[in-house]
């Protein structure tokens, strides 16, 4: 009979009423490859637009006449390879990393693209050199104990599998090594324009069809990423709820070769605008470089660094 004359719910006075409004919780779906892909496309064009801003800021590097840092880069890249000490290396990407923080060039972005991608590529191809079945050695660490030598062919195995001081020691050689090389390689290109780095290289009599192609490989390669990335939204944009994994890897077959089309048809209309432009093969820019006393103590100063290094190197025998 109470319950009768009641005229509220009883769900209606719980504390939590508002809680019986809501649906439970949907499980988070992954995302598919076509969202992933989307996301790259805008990386990469970020990445180019991060690379082009920082070229245009003062800093050690940037203030440089393209010239003379190609020559001291290349200088520089030449001098890594008659180090054979792993604290002169240490030592040498040290100098690396003031360079780049004279530069402005961010240290997160530094690393990023050398020391995560350098030592996992190199470590792959030096791991089998750090195990005395490759490379004889001083064991540091045994693995596993055979109790005698094992023979496979021309292949002897020891009786203990172990990891090599030598071993270790020529990885860490190569890893930074390598690591030195590409770092000088990644602030040549991060400070410098690429338009202002192939005007350097024809200073250097490279022939000029590897630098237009170079030039016309740059320049549309982004044209690309942008038309791809406008024929991935266009698609979405029609799509009506979740689209499934054989719908989207149809449209990618179908815009791969759509794409190609546009590329043909992009490279005719680009050749024929040059032609009527009046290009006779041998591009031609605005640019005039002109080295000042700031390019000279630069070489100067990396002429004796790479003395100092090379140096100190054969010091520690």
């Amino acid at each position: 009979m109470e319950d009768a004359q009641r005229s509220i719910p009883r769900w209606l006075e719980a504390q939590n009423s508002r809680d019986a409004f809501k649906t439970p919780p949907k499980r988070r779906r992954a995302s598919g490859f076509m969202k992933k892909t989307l996301h790259d496309i805008a990386e990469a064009l970020k990445n180019e637009v991060f690379s082009e801003s920082l070229a245009s800021q003062t800093g050690l590097l940037q203030g440089l006449d393209p010239r003379a840092k190609l020559v001291t880069i290349f200088i520089l890249i030449g001098a890594t390879g008659f180090f054979h000490h792993i604290f002169t290396l240490f030592l040498f990407n040290l100098w690396l990393f003031w360079l780049a923080r004279t530069s402005r060039v961010p240290i997160n972005i530094f690393v990023k693209r050398v020391w995560i991608v350098v030592p996992l590529f190199t470590g792959i191809l030096v791991l089998p050199s750090l195990f005395n079945v490759v490379r004889p050695g001083t064991p540091l660490l045994v693995l596993i104990r055979l109790g005698r030598p094992l023979q496979l062919g021309l292949w002897t195995i020891p009786q203990d599998v172990a990891i090599t001081k030598q071993g270790v020691a020529a990885a860490v050689l190569l890893v930074l090594r390598v690591g030195a090389s590409v770092s000088l390689a990644v602030l040549l290109t991060l400070t410098t324009r690429w338009g202002t780095l192939l005007k350097a290289l024809s200073v250097f009599r490279i022939p000029s069809v590897f630098i237009t192609v170079l030039e016309m490989t740059y320049r549309y390669i982004f044209l690309l990423l942008q038309t791809s990335t406008e024929m991935f939204m266009a698609w979405r944009s029609r799509l009506v709820g979740r689209s499934s994994s054989h719908e989207q890897r149809w449209f990618v077959t179908s815009a791969i070769g759509n794409l190609w089309g546009k590329t043909h048809a992009t490279s005719e209309e680009v050749h024929s605008a040059m032609l009527s432009r009046g290009y006779t093969g041998q591009p031609k820019t605005l640019l005039h470089f002109q080295m000042k006393r700031s390019d000279w103590l630069w070489t100067a100063l990396v002429l004796a660094v790479a003395v100092l290094f090379v140096g100190g190197d054969r010091v520690f025998g």
